[in-house]
């Protein structure tokens, strides 16, 4: 058994264990459920399926010129598998493992969609709520809260990330967006806005009454133990040990987009195909510890057709139907990293992939660790 599949059963078997109550002894657990499977045979996947997936990540890797990749896979709603291919520095030293962290860009608001969800669970906002009701800064504004989770409220992405140095703060950010003025809702048409998202960790903040990463950290990252994952702004808290790059060179730090914790709700998480693979797990399995199996359904029903096809935004989520199966997903692409998540609720199936690579070709890559994944039987 590869030591990577042994972490990788002993998380997934402590998070079906345990409850957000025992996020303070987690260590000390993991340290006895670690003693009791090393005394017995446990395998995330058979020998015969995980060397198939292991090759196939050697082989996507070299094919693509990938210098970091990632994957996690979920089968039946169970973590089954969590790896990487290739190496987080240009030394070649550092292997990829599931527990390698990269930038998820715009795979994080599906974390900040949860929490909204969790909020409105709690009695203490509602989907059809104005934005007003609780930024200042929009008084006058009839933008809706399911609106900002549908990409349907007609906001535009004018307003840039900064650096550190440059730093403003998330009070200054919210004005220059509200200067922007009142945007035409009432066609209520798709059009993708990072600055939707990041409105919407502004009002969880201002109704949890806390930083908007200290919520996601308490109620969805502990209670999935994602212990590799957090929000980084440039000098302080968990940052990415995959660098971005393009054709193979690591981006300087002038070239990287900056880490603006006023962006952190709509591309701000920083975590790691395992922790993904956790909390794919956790949603699809619909644990209560994260949401109602109500709010699970209502965050995949769509809400306003996109240009892509046949895909459909629901709350977050972009769903559509191919081969006769319901899938749920959502990509992220930022400067030096192409992230990809792709699910199938129904049958619990899913997979989490993350690369260092700015023209990863994710979908393709997706597309062949899905035809490995059902000729070795890990999928149905």
């Amino acid at each position: 058994m590869t030591k990577t599949l042994l972490v990788t059963a002993i998380v997934s078997a402590l998070a079906s264990g345990c409850n957000s109550a025992d996020v303070k002894v987690y260590p000390f657990k993991t340290f006895l459920l670690s003693l009791a499977l090393l005394s017995q045979s446990v395998m995330a996947t058979d020998n015969s399926a995980q060397m198939a997936l292991d090759q196939t990540l050697a082989e996507l890797r070299a094919e693509y010129q990938i210098p970091a990749l990632a994957v996690s896979v979920i089968a039946s709603g169970k973590l089954v598998y969590a790896s990487g291919a290739g190496y987080t520095d240009e030394g070649q030293q550092l292997p990829v493992t599931g527990d390698t962290t990269f930038r998820i860009a715009s795979i994080s608001k599906l974390f900040t969609a949860q929490s909204i969800m969790q909020l409105v669970e709690a009695g203490k906002l509602k989907l059809s709520d104005p934005v007003s009701d609780y930024l200042p800064a929009f008084e006058d504004s009839p933008i809706t809260i399911a609106q900002l989770l549908s990409h349907t409220a007609g906001i535009k992405d004018t307003v840039r990330p900064v650096e550190a140095g440059q730093r403003r703060s998330r009070a200054n950010y919210l004005a220059l967006i509200a200067a922007q003025g009142t945007p035409d809702t009432a066609a209520h048409t798709f059009e993708y806005s990072d600055t939707g998202f990041n409105l919407l960790g502004a009002v969880i903040s201002a109704v949890a009454d806390m930083p908007f990463e200290q919520y996601v950290q308490r109620h969805i990252l502990a209670p999935s133990h994602m212990r590799h994952s957090g929000y980084y702004d440039g000098q302080q808290g968990t940052a990415p040990s995959a660098q971005p790059t393009y054709q193979g060179k690591m981006l300087t730090q002038a070239q990287q987009r900056p880490f603006d914790p006023s962006f952190y709700p709509s591309e701000g998480l920083v975590s790691s195909a395992g922790d993904l693979g956790l909390w794919l797990s956790a949603t699809l399995s619909q644990d209560d510890r994260i949401l109602g199996t109500s709010s699970y359904a209502q965050m995949l029903e769509p809400r306003a057709d996109t240009p892509w096809g046949t895909i459909q935004v629901a709350l977050a989520w972009q769903v559509y139907t191919k081969d006769d199966r319901f899938v749920a997903r959502h990509p992220g692409s930022l400067r030096g990293y192409k992230s990809l998540l792709i699910s199938y609720p129904q049958e619990g199936n899913g997979i989490v992939l993350l690369t260092n690579a700015a023209k990863a070709p994710r979908f393709e890559i997706a597309d062949k660790l899905m035809q490995t994944l059902r000729s070795s039987g890990v999928w149905q």
